[in-house]
């Protein structure tokens, strides 16, 4: 068994490993993935995928690892470990945040990270979307693409890192955006792609809670069909208006660093995660 960078015309066997653990991605997502970031697989001596991880660099002191999974009849060999060597290798002096399922936790503590926060995965099929009151000083409307420069810039002050190209690219792929302005800025902004079992709603990005609440009532009002949203889960506020809408907590993760975490302005915060992998 060797260690190797991952390539493109690995993503069919990459997305076979997904799926024997019962994750939800589909071949479009392990793509999008794939394509901003940068992987490792572990191959045995015939070629076959044994294993993957990946991260992802937001500017030169950040990045995320994710997508780190080992087929079943080769656990227990190493295997996860070398992965997660030669992505935190590969990412230098970065600081590197992951979200951990409790199969995980080990493994994560001996490469260093440390727990923090605690990640709700909520989902289902949208049964009422309750009218929260919006601020008089706040409108609401669509995303335009003139909007995304100002997005990317909220966003960069609530993770403490820029993700120019991940919002570039989800903004693209979105289905539906919201924009919350207030005072004439973008002061939050809400993301829905096609993912998984059905749409995704993320990255949120608020001012405050109750703003957050407000972008997901209105992203959420015409839609139908399954919706996931990972949220921290010291957004009581938020995770109560999401059992009012039908979308239970199904999971929980949890979130680990390895060194020095960025640092968040006191403006913005992220209510919702792009996917656990990217965060």
């Amino acid at each position: 068994m060797h260690v190797r960078p991952l390539a493109a015309a690995d993503l069919p066997a990459a997305l076979e490993l997904t799926q024997l653990q019962k994750w939800s991605h589909r071949l479009d997502d392990w793509e999008l993935h794939f394509r901003l970031g940068r992987g490792f697989g572990a191959v045995d001596d015939d070629g076959r995928l044994l294993g993957t991880t990946l991260w992802w660099a937001y500017g030169d002191a950040f990045g995320t690892v994710g997508l780190v999974v080992v087929h079943p009849d080769a656990q227990g060999r190493g295997i996860g470990r070398r992965l997660m060597d030669a992505a935190i290798a590969d990412a230098g002096p970065r600081t590197l945040r992951l979200a951990a399922t409790q199969a995980g936790l080990e493994l994560y503590r001996r490469c260093g990270f440390v727990e923090g926060g605690t990640v709700a995965q909520r989902q289902g099929t949208v049964v009422a979307a309750p009218a929260p009151p919006v601020a008089p000083d706040v409108t609401l409307r669509g995303l335009a693409p003139t909007d995304v420069a100002a997005a990317t810039a909220l966003d960069a002050r609530a993770v403490g890192a820029p993700r120019t190209a991940l919002i570039a690219e989800v903004a693209r792929l979105s289905t539906g955006g919201v924009v919350a302005e207030r005072d004439g800025r973008v002061a939050g902004f809400a993301l829905l792609r096609s993912s998984g079992r059905g749409t995704s709603l993320g990255p949120l990005v608020a001012s405050d809670e109750a703003l957050a609440v407000q972008l997901v009532a209105h992203a959420v009002a015409s839609h139908a069909g399954f919706l996931r949203i990972d949220i921290p889960t010291s957004a009581t506020r938020l995770a109560a208006y999401l059992d009012a809408c039908g979308l239970p907590a199904v999971d929980h993760v949890v979130v680990m660093t390895r060194g020095p975490a960025p640092t968040p302005s006191d403006d913005a915060a992220t209510y919702g995660l792009v996917s656990q992998a990217l965060n």
